[in-house]
């Protein structure tokens, strides 16, 4: 019968008090019994002693009989002292006084010197009487004994009387133990049972619920380990599905993947069967991967022979894998084909197993066959182009050079087509200073002719005088305000021609430069018009190319006045300049114009692109700026703009050119 842990606990209780109370019962009889004895004895030796006393004299006279009657007397009453009966004896045993009731013979064992001797007194106790036993010095020297019987029946009534109430209080105590432990043991199975009824919920799967703590004992302790252990429960449930669903995800994304994959792929236990194929196999030879599943690969129209299946198995025994041996197989169409195959060992559902790569090659193979067949023919073919190659390079030589020689003659086409544009500029400008200093001219000789004849008719005023003076002072700053203005245009163009024409290195100032080439487009801008705003400080020196400058802005300014301000009714060109680094200077020419849209932004710095084929344009004048910037100049050149904003060309230039070869 199997008992619960509670039972257990209070029968192994139950022992365990019974043993203690046993033995506290058996300790307390064996001391009872021994002072109980050893009370008596002193008792014993004390009678022996005073009856020694008492009895001595009448003993060494040999009158003890005298004494019968009254010892007889002082016994007759049970209840005046303990004394039950007295015997003398002489040294040969003979009885010389006997009085008391006695039950028995004197006991033989003291006659014997036995019993338990306490000061010269023998003592035995049978029943409820202490038989005593000393010597007695008779008449003559002589030595009898005393024997005597003392009653212990009031000890042994107060030690059962003390052994019965020591009883009953560890009957008591027993009992009352039993109850406390009942008690105790019955609060700790209601908690163990609620302990057990809430752990049966985490046997079951439920770790939600955390189990209560009371105290801080035992059982609680265990019960927190409990709820410790049910949080490391979850938590590891918890990582476990999370786990699993990865596992999944990765099942299904390597499924995915194999099904998938372009290559051919299978997957075989040891001894060939097939347990898996993706689509690639289906396609490339022509077999439903369910119709090859638990076959093997000789029970299906896939080998050449049998010969290439043997081949291939023997290599992945003898090897333990198959890396890219070509072997021949069936194709859909009948004919024979050949892959690449590829092993590699897996364990699948803890069962070894064999993934199969395959690759099919003949195309390949037949496309090296007929390589190899037209490489033979091909050399042939090769002279014959060589010499087709070298007669069209000869003709392309030649057409290069062509090409060069017009590609030079419409650059100083360009170029002179600047300068007479230019020339054309300066001339149209020079008419106006020109003209005005013929008209003055012409107005003050006539004048002097009148002032003559007035002179010579004797009639002059001084009224008139002084008119004449004030129109020939009038006159003569006219004629010479227009001639300097038509000297400083001629030294501009003589500047600005000798620099283009001759492109010498040399040292000039860049505001001066850059206000010589606008001065000279004045009048074309004037009829746009135009405004132009030149932000460059000064003092702002190049050792450069002058002409390259010139023909830079003559260009960038032509397309603001042909392309940029074409449609519109006027504008504004800013020429900016700043220092960007001590060697480097940032020149920046900009207009608002109607901008480019991005094709034509992408190609504007091609040569012989243009928007205006047809009419008059080339398309090298962006080329030039960049080969000039570029080239001559040593520095970099780009463009930004968008339809309706404008064009912004950023110009970063050294100070110094590098030198020309």
């Amino acid at each position: 019968m199997s008992l619960s842990l509670r039972a257990r606990f209070l029968m192994l209780s139950a022992i365990i008090q019974a043993l203690v109370v046993g033995l506290l019962i058996w300790n307390s009889q064996r001391l009872m019994n021994h002072a109980v004895n050893t009370n008596a004895e002193r008792v014993a030796q004390e009678y022996a002693v005073t009856l020694n006393l008492s009895l001595s004299p009448y003993a060494v006279g040999g009158r003890l009989p005298e004494l019968n009657s009254y010892l007889a007397e002082m016994l007759s009453d049970p209840d005046d002292s303990f004394l039950r009966y007295l015997t003398i004896l002489d040294e040969n045993e003979q009885p010389i006084i006997s009085v008391g009731k006695r039950n028995m013979p004197l006991p033989a064992i003291l006659k014997q010197g036995g019993g338990t001797s306490f000061k010269g007194v023998r003592t035995i106790i049978s029943d409820v009487t202490l038989h005593a036993r000393s010597p007695l010095l008779l008449a003559d020297n002589r030595i009898g004994s005393i024997n005597f019987g003392l009653t212990t029946k009031d000890l042994k009534q107060a030690r059962d009387e003390v052994m019965l109430q020591g009883g009953l209080i560890s009957l008591i105590g027993f009992a009352a133990g039993m109850l406390m432990f009942f008690i105790f043991t019955q609060g700790i199975g209601r908690r163990l049972q609620a302990l057990t009824g809430e752990s049966e919920q985490i046997a079951q799967g439920d770790y939600s619920k955390a189990l209560p703590v009371h105290g801080d004992d035992e059982i609680a302790v265990f019960t927190r380990t409990l709820n410790a252990m049910s949080a490391a429960l979850r938590e590891r449930i918890a990582q476990l599905e999370q786990s699993q669903q990865r596992l999944s995800e990765s099942e299904a994304r390597f499924k995915t993947l194999f099904d998938m994959a372009p290559l051919p792929l299978t997957v075989s236990d040891r001894d060939g069967r097939i347990m898996a194929a993706n689509r690639a196999l289906s396609h490339t030879f022509g077999t439903a991967a369910t119709q090859l599943i638990g076959k093997r690969s000789d029970e299906v129209p896939f080998w050449a022979s049998t010969v290439e299946r043997e081949r291939i198995w023997k290599m992945y025994r003898d090897e333990g894998a198959v890396h890219g041996a070509i072997a021949g197989v069936l194709l859909p169409d009948g004919s024979v084909g050949s892959v690449a195959i590829w092993s590699s060992s897996l364990t699948l559902d803890g069962n070894p197993a064999i993934i199969w790569a395959l690759l099919d090659l003949t195309e390949e193979l037949n496309a090296k066959r007929e390589l190899k067949d037209l490489n033979v023919s091909l050399e042939s073919r090769v002279r014959e182009r060589s010499a087709a190659l070298e007669r069209a390079n000869a003709d392309l030589s030649a057409a290069l050079q062509t090409l060069q020689h017009t590609q030079d003659e419409l650059l100083a086409s360009e170029k002179m087509a600047s300068l007479g544009s230019l020339v054309a500029g300066i001339a149209h400008e020079l008419n106006t200073p020109i003209g005005n200093s013929l008209l003055a001219s012409t107005a003050l000789r006539d004048r002097v002719h009148e002032f003559d004849a007035h002179v010579a008719a004797g009639a002059l005023r001084r009224s008139e005088l002084t008119a004449h003076l004030e129109e020939v002072r009038m006159a003569s700053e006219l004629i010479s305000g227009s001639l300097h203005k038509a000297a400083e245009l001629i030294s501009s163009f003589k500047q600005i021609a000798v620099d283009q024409t001759n492109d010498q290195r040399r040292t000039f100032d860049l505001l001066s430069a850059v206000h010589d080439t606008i001065a000279t487009y004045m009048p074309r801008l004037r009829r746009v018009p135009c405004e132009v705003v030149l932000q460059i400080p000064d003092g702002m020196s190049f050792d450069s190319y002058p002409g390259g400058l010139y023909q830079i802005l003559n260009n960038l300014i032509n397309n603001a006045i042909n392309h940029a301000f074409e449609h519109s009714k006027g504008g504004t060109i800013t020429v900016r300049a700043e220092t960007v680094d001590d060697d480097i200077i940032e020149l920046m020419f900009s207009d608002d114009g109607c901008g480019m849209t991005d094709d034509v932004l992408k190609r504007v710095f091609d040569p012989f692109f243009t928007t205006k084929m047809g009419q008059g344009g080339t398309g090298l004048g962006m080329n030039i700026v960049y080969n000039i910037v570029t080239g001559i100049l040593g520095g970099r050149i780009t463009i930004d703009s968008a339809p309706g904003i404008g064009t912004a060309v950023r110009m970063l230039l050294p100070r110094i050119a590098p030198q020309r070869a």
